[in-house]
C-alpha cells in the first residue's frame, strides 16, 4: 500500500511539474486562426549532439518542422498573402529574420521539397553576418519568396534618434525594392523592440505590414496589422515543444 501511494504521489508531482513547465493547459488554439513563424539560422555548425541553439535551427529540425506543417494540411504563404487573405484557415507564414546565405543554402532546398514559401526580413548592411547576396536574393525572389525588410544595420529603434530611425526605415525599404526589383510591404522590427512612434515610422514609409517577436498566434479578425505577432521558433525547442507551440503559442509558461 504505502510503495503504491508514494508511486501515486511520485506520478502528481511529475504531471504537475509538467504542467508548471509547460502551456499543457492551455487550449489548443483554432486552425482557423493563421501562425505567423519567426527562424533566424538553418545551419548544423558542428556542435554536439547536431542540436540547435537561440536563433539557430538545425536543418534537421526545420525539416522535420516543415514536413509535420505539411503533413498536416497548411498552406504556406508569405506575410502580403497572409494580409490578403479572406479565408486564414490553416494558413502559415514562415518568416526568416536578418537575411542569412543559409537562408538560400540550407532552408530553401528544404522549403521547395514542401512546396512552401516564406518571408525573409533583410537588414542589408548588418554587421557580422554571412549574409544573402544579391544573385541569392533575386533568385529566391524570382521563385515567389517575399523579401521584407528589417532597418539597414538592425538598430535598436527604442534608442536611436528618431531622424535616424527613419531613415534607417525608409532606406531598408528601398534597398530591398532594389535587390528585388519588387514592391516591399513588410517590416520587421529589429530585436522586436519598438515605440508608437516607431509603428507610425513605419506606417509613414509605406509599408502595410510589420511582424513583431510578440510570442502568440495570430487571432483571426481584429489583428493590427503593423503589431503582428509571431511563434519564435527558437533553436533548443524538441519537438513536444514544437507541437505546443503551434496548438497553444508559446510552449513555456
Amino acid at each position: 500500500m504505502v510503495i503504491f501511494w508514494a508511486a501515486g504521489l511520485v506520478t502528481v508531482l511529475l504531471l504537475l511539474g509538467l504542467l508548471a513547465r509547460y502551456n499543457l493547459w492551455r487550449l489548443p488554439v483554432s486552425w482557423r486562426a493563421p501562425r505567423i513563424l519567426m527562424y533566424h539560422r538553418i545551419a548544423d555548425d558542428g556542435l554536439s549532439q547536431n542540436k540547435g541553439e537561440g536563433i539557430r535551427t538545425t536543418p534537421e529540425q526545420f525539416a522535420w518542422q516543415m514536413g509535420w506543417l505539411a503533413r498536416r494540411g497548411v498552406r504556406f504563404v508569405t506575410i502580403s498573402q497572409l494580409m490578403a487573405a479572406t479565408n486564414c484557415t490553416k494558413l502559415v507564414a514562415i518568416t526568416f529574420d536578418d537575411g542569412y546565405a543559409d537562408n538560400f543554402t540550407t532552408a530553401w532546398p528544404t522549403l521547395k521539397k514542401f512546396n512552401a514559401t516564406a518571408t525573409i526580413y533583410l537588414a542589408p548592411h548588418m554587421p557580422n553576418i554571412e549574409r544573402l547576396t544579391p544573385v541569392m536574393i533575386q533568385e529566391m525572389s524570382a521563385a515567389g519568396i517575399e523579401f521584407g525588410a528589417h532597418t539597414m544595420s538592425h538598430v535598436h529603434l527604442p534608442s536611436t534618434n528618431d531622424v535616424i530611425a527613419m531613415q534607417e526605415i525608409t532606406e531598408s525599404k528601398q534597398s530591398v525594392e532594389r535587390l528585388t526589383g519588387r514592391p516591399c510591404s513588410s517590416f520587421a522590427y529589429p530585436y522586436g523592440k519598438f515605440l508608437d512612434r516607431h509603428v507610425a515610422m513605419v506606417k509613414a514609409a509605406g509599408f502595410a505590414s510589420a511582424v513583431t517577436t510578440k510570442k502568440r498566434v495570430l487571432p483571426c479578425t481584429r489583428f493590427d496589422a503593423w503589431r503582428l505577432p509571431r511563434l519564435s521558433m527558437v533553436g533548443q525547442m524538441n519537438r513536444f515543444e514544437f507541437w505546443l507551440t503551434i496548438t497553444r503559442g508559446r510552449y513555456r509558461v
